[in-house]
């Protein structure tokens, strides 16, 4: 099963075929970026804890999974925020495939501009 989500639409036809290849040995696949920034894990404003950097991705979609597993893990009592999130809840193991940068999301009218300016890039 192919998953994306429709806030997304840069993505490309070689990002699914690539998270589709991927696939073998695995429960799932997803895109995902490595994450550039540092990141803090924080409570009530105060850093508690900085993860190091390099083991953090920024997930993505298309997410590919094997069928029986995904409607095991939406049968679960498990709340994720993702599929990704929810098939690894139930034990099963994600791959992640280094999705492009410009696979963004689109959730603010900063994100549609930007979105707009990436697509006349590729004209």
């Amino acid at each position: 099963m192919v998953i994306h989500d429709a806030a997304r639409p840069l993505v490309t036809a070689d990002l699914v075929a690539r998270c589709l290849d991927a696939l073998d040995g695995v429960d799932g696949v997803i895109a995902a970026t490595p994450v550039a920034d540092t990141v803090h894990i924080a409570s009530h404003h105060v850093i508690r804890e900085t993860p190091d950097r390099s083991t953090l991705w920024a997930a993505q979609t298309p997410q590919v999974f094997r069928a029986d597993v995904l409607r095991n893990a939406y049968d679960s009592d498990n709340e994720a925020t993702d599929e990704a999130s929810l098939v690894a809840a139930v034990g099963g193991t994600v791959r992640l495939v280094e999705g492009p940068s410009d696979n963004i999301k689109v959730t603010t009218p900063t994100d549609l501009r930007l979105a707009e300016a990436l697509l006349l890039d590729r004209c």
